[in-house]
């Protein structure tokens, strides 16, 4: 997709409207978490040379919150200013309107230039009235990443149902048309603050909520893909458009049979159900100092980072766990109100799947280390299913880092092992299991492009003031929406209570 810059010539100039406004003249200007002055033509040129050049929306919502921020630092809202206070509160609320006018219609045209560019690509853009849709599997195909489709498709319209690997979350089509239907909300609030960190700190002096701009909900949900360990694994993202969404999967395969001349052919249909995704709501919450929100230069790093990486790990435990209430050490996620994980889904429909969980835990044997991960990893194969990766904790990882052979050299891992993809995480715990005290730990494996991820297409925030206020601090809840699904739940398996490093 091609993003439409604004060009050198028109970028200084339109910095230079503020005239006198910021200090030395020029607003400061955030880029990659520093705060830097352009104060000539020059340093405006080394900036486009050195760094993305933002888009055109993006420069106008920029100087509408230079502006916004001068005229509360300078004070100039308030009752009787001089004469010379008065032309400059009147130039900065000028400059104000007029950068937030051309911020929502240049974001407006922005969105319209993205969908042009989702329909040159052949791809239906047409808004989805219902309030329920379906999706399913493209012909029992799986496509590889770098074709850049949806591995499931919406049953009702054909469109894609997922978001691709390596493709942000708002260029996703069902997205980009929830952000063309949302344009003119969205850039009243991204031309007013500018960026996802400065609607945090202009909350921080008020209680109250904000539906979060889709391009920032974005950026949230994108790093949050890139810290989750189930997403890391390959677990599909699915924009959900309605509270419910039902995705239409495979239960049994149809069947083939030699006959004899004449006789009668018998009739084998696959069947299929459905995966429901009901959303349900997830909380994170975020405290700081008061002071912290106010002075922070880098505030949008730190508090998108921070917003991400709690929605991740509790979408790792849920996404694993869910459903789970005991034989997990302190793991206690009841459904409802969590959505049911691999781990309950297992339990629930496929039990066989589910291996070790001896009641002393599992030990594993010098002369035979590997082979509880072995029959782990060939319960999907036999099942007709093909894992991709392994998710495990620290700790599990460490006991096999440290196993040697007879002569003291590092046990070589067979290759049913070594051919996939690991990841870690501590939201896999370390928990006591009979006479096993602290080391037993579960290990999960699966084709994680069928563990589907609901996620709603808008993220809210709302801030917690009177709640910290003794302390001076001010907490900001995000609010997350969507559910956890398994389409094949044969895919995966899981070996409980084997033991990890001290």
């Amino acid at each position: 997709m091609t993003r439409s810059t604004i060009n050198l010539h028109t970028f200084t100039r339109a910095f230079k409207e503020l005239g006198e406004t910021g200090q030395y003249g020029y607003p400061a200007f955030t880029v990659g978490g520093q705060q830097r002055m352009l104060k000539t033509a020059a340093e405006a040129d080394d900036f486009l040379g050195n760094d993305r050049a933002p888009s055109d929306w993006e420069i106008y919502a920029r100087i509408a919150r230079a502006a916004s921020e001068d005229i509360r630092h300078k004070n100039l809202e308030r009752d009787g200013l001089m004469a010379s206070e008065q032309r400059q509160a009147d130039h900065l609320k000028t400059v104000l309107s007029d950068a937030v006018e051309r911020a929502e219609r240049l974001y407006h045209d922005f969105l319209e230039e993205r969908a042009r560019d989702v329909n040159a690509q052949g791809l239906d853009a047409r808004n989805d009235d219902g309030r329920t849709w379906t999706a399913t599997a493209r012909d029992g195909v799986r496509p590889t990443h770098s074709e850049q489709r949806s591995n499931w498709v919406r049953r009702n319209d054909d469109r894609p149902a997922t978001v691709v690997r390596g493709q942000r979350f708002v260029d996703q089509e069902i997205v980009a048309d929830h952000a063309n239907r949302t344009a003119q909300r969205d850039a009243a609030v991204v031309g007013m603050h500018g960026s996802f960190g400065q609607l945090v700190r202009s909350m921080s002096t008020t209680s109250g909520s904000a539906v979060v701009p889709t391009v920032w909900a974005g950026d949230v949900i994108d790093r949050a893909r890139n810290m989750a360990a189930v997403l890391q694994a390959g677990a599909e993202i699915v924009p959900m458009d309605a509270k419910t969404v039902q995705i239409g999967r495979l239960t049994g395969d149809p069947t083939a049979a030699f006959r004899a001349e004449g006789s009668t052919i018998t009739a084998s249909d696959p069947t299929f159900d459905n995966v429901t995704l009901d959303a349900k709501t997830m909380s994170a919450l975020v405290v700081g100092s008061l002071e912290w929100f106010q002075d922070a230069e880098n505030v949008d790093e730190i508090v998108t980072n921070a917003v991400a990486s709690a929605i991740a790990l509790q979408l790792d435990l849920a996404a694993l766990y869910g459903g789970i209430t005991a034989g997990a050490g302190a793991i206690n996620l009841a459904t409802p109100p969590n959505p049911r994980g691999v781990l309950g889904t297992l339990n629930a429909v496929a039990p066989s799947s589910v291996l070790g969980g001896a009641t002393n835990g599992t030990t594993q044997t010098a002369a035979s280390f590997y082979n509880e991960l072995i029959d782990l990893i060939y319960t999907p194969r036999n099942f007709n299913e093909e894992p991709n990766a392994l998710i495990w904790s620290p700790k599990a990882e460490q006991q096999y880092a440290k196993a040697y052979d007879t002569t003291g050299q590092p046990l070589q891992a067979p290759a049913a092992f070594t051919e996939l993809a690991r990841h870690r995480t501590n939201q896999v715990p370390s928990y006591t299991q009979g006479t096993m005290t602290s080391r037993a730990t579960d290990v999960f494996v699966g084709d994680w492009s069928q563990l589907l991820i609901g996620q709603r297409l808008d993220l809210t925030i709302q801030t917690l003031t009177e709640r910290f206020a003794e302390n001076g601090q001010v907490g900001i809840v995000a609010h997350w929406r969507g559910d956890v699904g398994l389409a094949r739940p044969r895919a995966f398996a899981v070996f409980k209570a084997l033991q990890g490093a001290v």
